[in-house]
């Protein structure tokens, strides 16, 4: 029986991430060498990573709610989190189907190019955000020790208020 780590976010991040970052090399390599295998591992790839963030940033979503107190810095912190997470997962879904775009353009020489042109300009949007979201991840990771083995501070010595999660 598989047993998924408690909490699951940081276990989901990687899924995806691994998944757009080989989509988005082998877009690159597709404008050298426009293979039908380059641009099939692309596609593969950009799908696989778009669901994998879907279900990561469901994920985040779920376990930033379960957090009832923390101080007003770290609610800052988790909403730019949340904010760049979810550009991240629309550029994820956008280089996704800009490589579905070259995938089923590949025969038309033209619209092929052009197509391959898009999802590499997708794709450096993607990595961006991707990047993004990481910095913020770590913030919180590493600067608010948030999540659910961080230390919790002594009663009445920190403001607290409830994050909310929009």
């Amino acid at each position: 029986m598989l047993h998924l780590p408690d909490p699951v976010h940081p276990f989901a991040v990687h899924f995806p991430v691994a998944f757009l970052l080989l989509g988005a090399v082998a877009i690159a390599l597709s404008l050298l060498w426009p293979n039908r295998y380059i641009v099939r591992l692309a596609f593969l790839c950009m799908v696989l990573g778009a669901l994998g963030a879907t279900w990561a940033h469901s994920t985040g979503v779920e376990e930033a709610a379960a957090i009832r107190y923390v101080g007003e810095s770290t609610a800052a912190a988790v909403q730019e989190h949340k904010g760049v997470s979810d550009l991240m997962l629309v550029a994820s879904w956008i280089a996704a189907v800009a490589a579905a775009a070259v995938f089923f353009s590949n025969l038309i020489p033209g619209v092929s190019l052009l197509a391959r042109l898009v999802a590499v300009a997708a794709s450096l949007f993607m990595l961006w955000t991707l990047q993004a979201a990481h910095h913020t991840g770590m913030v919180l990771t590493h600067e608010h020790f948030f999540g659910p083995n961080a230390p919790k501070p002594a009663p009445g010595t920190e403001e607290v208020i409830r994050l909310r999660v929009d």
